[in-house]
């Protein structure tokens, strides 16, 4: 949510963040060790050189105001980023962070459906109250404009944002190895059907479907009657809103096997068209490639081969990890573009506290 809101052209979580590390200064919680160093310092590398490059190679460039900042912001959310997991990990407290994480989930989730519920009683005062920091356009709650459809957005900006947060929430208790919660595991995945969201529910079925069979042939995981928990009551709510399922994931799928899709041609194909051949190596300058919904798009325009490889490299470590982490990994970073927000740092420490730790201890 808070990266969704803005204020003064910073984002809610920017100054949410930064309080946060605030507080935890006197209490002398401010910890970068070594070994987080010889992490941290390959993406910084990789700004100083994209940058030094730049100014080397391209003539007409000058240190602007957008690659300033834009330096600072990334320089912000990695060390802040580390200083929060090496507090959690120092301190034991991924249960606690999972815990209090998932409240603030289900608490979204609940004020979203008071939300869809207000906007088909056509009573935008909540909506409005609620969306004075974000947009408020019928584009994007009405699936194609179609006010039949409300696709639950919460208090983000879009439904697509609100299934990334939410899958993020929902990977961290599957690949968590402390004990399921399967209410919440059920809570979650509704949240993300209700958003209506394409990409997030095939993120959600498609980071399930993988996670059971590896783990069915690893000889891990055996059925069990709590999953009737999950299964039963996902069908039945499929089963009552089929309508809306059909023309939002079934109909959508049929024009994405036709072409008929901008929305995934242009995750797909359409993010890659701002690389620039005289620029390959070096990027066109953090910050300077417009909105697009594919961070490894971003990674490439933004900082070229120097960026890409070291990013494609962490990928491939992941799949070394785990393969439904890598899939997860993979199919997030094609779904949401935009590497210079707390949401997707957020996703980071969720991927580095119960992805990486934690595999070889779950299914």
């Amino acid at each position: 949510m808070s990266s969704d809101w803005s204020f003064l052209y910073s984002s809610f979580g920017d100054f949410i963040l930064a309080a946060g590390i605030f507080m935890m200064l006197p209490l002398g919680k401010l910890e970068i060790l070594e070994k987080n160093m010889k992490f941290l310092a390959i993406p910084i590398s990789v700004l100083i050189v994209t940058i030094s490059l730049l100014f080397i190679f391209d003539k007409n460039s000058v240190v602007d105001r957008r690659i300033l900042l834009s330096s600072i912001k990334l320089l912000f959310y990695l060390f802040s980023t580390t200083i929060i997991y090496n507090f959690i990990k120092n301190g034991n407290l991924e249960t606690k962070f999972l815990n209090v994480s998932n409240f603030f989930a289900v608490f979204t989730i609940v004020i979203g459906v008071i939300i869809s519920i207000s906007i088909y009683m056509d009573n935008f005062e909540i909506p409005n109250l609620l969306w004075t920091f974000t947009r408020q356009d019928y584009k994007s709650y009405y699936f194609a404009g179609n006010d039949e459809i409300v696709r639950m957005r919460s208090i983000f900006s879009e439904p697509a944002h609100l299934g990334y947060y939410l899958n993020t929430i929902l990977f961290a208790n599957v690949f968590s190895k402390r004990k399921k919660n399967y209410l919440i595991i059920f809570i979650l995945s509704l949240g993300i059907f209700l958003t209506f969201s394409y990409s997030m529910i095939f993120i959600l079925l498609i980071t399930w479907i993988v996670h059971f069979v590896v783990n069915i042939l690893k000889g891990q995981i055996k059925w069990s009657n709590r999953y009737f928990f999950i299964l039963v009551p996902i069908i039945f709510i499929i089963y009552i809103f089929w309508d809306f399922f059909y023309i939002t994931i079934v109909q959508r799928t049929i024009n994405i096997s036709r072409g008929a899709d901008g929305s995934a041609y242009n995750r797909v194909v359409e993010s890659w068209i701002y690389i620039g051949e005289e620029s390959l190596l070096y990027g066109n300058g953090i910050g300077h490639t417009p909105p697009i919904t594919n961070i490894f798009a971003y990674v490439l325009s933004d900082f070229g081969l120097v960026g890409f490889i070291p990013y494609l490299g962490f990928t491939l470590y992941l799949l070394s990890n785990h393969i439904t982490l890598f899939v997860f990994f993979v199919m997030m970073n094609v779904a949401k573009g935009g590497y210079l927000n707390p949401m997707y740092w957020f996703f980071l420490l969720v991927i580095l506290l119960f992805g990486i730790n934690d595999h070889n201890k779950h299914g």
